[in-house]
C-alpha cells in the first residue's frame, strides 16, 4: 500500500450551491457568520458577492470542511496534506495547526487586506497553456513595461501570471513568441502572489504574531516551500504565502520523492486532483467536493486501502 496525501482547493473553485448538500452545512455557515458577520449561506446559495475575495476565500473553506468532516468519519489512513492558497489554511485546521475559531477569524482577515489591495492596485492573473514555467520565468524577465511573476506552478504545460495591469500586453506578446498555445486572462480581482499583495502579506504577519499556533497533527507541506511547514517559520511563511508564488507542481513532485502515491482532493471545483495527473501520471487521484460522491469515496478508499 502507498502512502496517502490530502489536498484542499483554493479560491476560484467556488461554485452556486456548493456543500448544501452536507448535513450540518447551515451550523457551521452561522459558526462563521457569528465569527464574522459574513453571511456565508446567502453568497453560497444565491451567488450574490460569491466571487468577491471577502467572500470566497470563507466560503470554499467552509465547503472543504464540510466535506473534510465526511472523510473524516471514514478515518483514512493518510500521512500528508497540501492546499493551493486559500486551502492551505484547510489543511492547516485539517493537521490541528489551527482551531476553528482560529482559521474562520485568520481567513475573515487575509481576505479583506488581500482585498484591499487590490483596490489600490491594478493588477491582472492569466494562465499561460503549453510553455514550461521555466521558460515562462525567462520570458517574463523580459518585460520593461511593469513587474510579471509566476504566480502559480500548477503543471509542466500550465503556469498563472500575475502583476502590473500595464505589463499584459507585452508579456501576452513575448509568451507567445517563446511558445505559449495560450494566455488566457483570468476574471479575478488582483494580482494575487505577486509582489503587489506585499503590503496585505505583511499587514497579516502582524494579525498572525498574535496568533497561537499548534505543531501539526501530519505534515502539511506549505505552497512557499514545497517541504512540510517547521512551526518556528511558519508565520512568516503565511505572511510570505499571500506575495509569493504557489510552488504546486514542485510540492506534488516533493510528496512523490517522499513516497506519496494517492491524493485525495477535498472541497469544491474538482481542480487539483487533473493537475496532479498532469504533473504525475502514474499518481492515483480521487475529487470530493459533494456528499452524493461517499459512495465512491468509500469505495476508492477501500480499493486501496486507506479505510477497513
Amino acid at each position: 500500500m502507498g502512502k496517502l496525501g490530502l489536498l484542499f482547493p483554493g479560491q476560484g473553485a467556488q461554485s452556486i450551491g456548493m456543500g448544501l448538500d452536507f448535513p450540518n452545512h447551515e451550523a457551521l455557515f452561522n459558526t462563521a457568520q457569528q465569527a464574522t458577520g459574513l453571511d456565508i449561506l446567502s453568497a453560497i446559495t444565491t451567488g450574490e458577492r460569491l466571487n468577491e475575495t471577502l467572500y470566497t476565500q470563507l466560503s470554499v473553506f467552509l465547503t472543504s470542511i464540510l466535506a473534510l468532516e465526511i472523510v473524516k468519519e471514514l478515518k483514512p489512513t493518510y500521512q500528508g496534506l497540501t492546499g493551493f492558497s486559500l486551502g492551505e489554511y484547510s489543511g492547516l485546521y485539517a493537521s490541528n495547526v489551527l482551531t476553528l475559531h482560529d482559521a474562520i477569524k485568520l481567513i475573515h482577515e487575509r481576505s479583506q487586506l488581500m482585498q484591499a489591495e487590490t483596490l489600490k492596485t491594478q493588477g491582472f492573473m492569466a494562465a499561460v497553456l503549453g510553455l514550461s514555467a521555466s521558460d515562462v520565468d525567462a520570458t517574463l524577465a523580459k518585460v520593461t513595461t511593469g513587474k510579471v511573476v509566476c504566480a502559480n506552478y500548477n503543471s509542466p504545460i500550465q503556469t498563472v501570471i500575475s502583476g502590473e495591469e500595464q505589463a499584459f500586453v507585452e508579456a501576452e506578446q513575448l509568451l507567445k513568441a517563446a511558445g505559449a498555445k495560450r494566455v488566457i486572462k483570468l476574471a479575478v480581482s488582483g494580482a494575487f502572489h505577486s509582489p503587489l499583495m506585499k503590503p496585505a502579506g505583511e499587514s497579516l504577519l502582524n494579525y498572525l504574531s498574535q496568533m497561537t499556533l499548534q505543531n501539526p497533527a501530519v505534515p502539511v507541506y506549505l505552497n512557499t516551500t514545497a517541504q512540510p511547514l517547521s512551526l518556528d517559520t511558519l508565520k512568516s511563511e503565511m505572511s510570505k504565502q499571500v506575495y509569493s508564488s504557489v510552488r504546486f507542481q514542485q510540492t506534488i513532485e516533493q510528496m512523490a520523492l517522499d513516497g506519496f502515491t494517492h491524493f485525495l482532493e477535498i472541497g469544491p471545483g474538482q481542480v487539483l486532483g487533473p493537475l496532479v495527473k498532469k504533473i504525475n501520471p502514474e499518481l492515483e487521484t480521487f475529487s470530493f467536493g459533494k456528499y452524493s460522491e461517499l459512495d465512491n469515496l468509500k469505495g476508492w478508499l477501500l480499493t486501496h486501502g486507506f479505510i477497513q
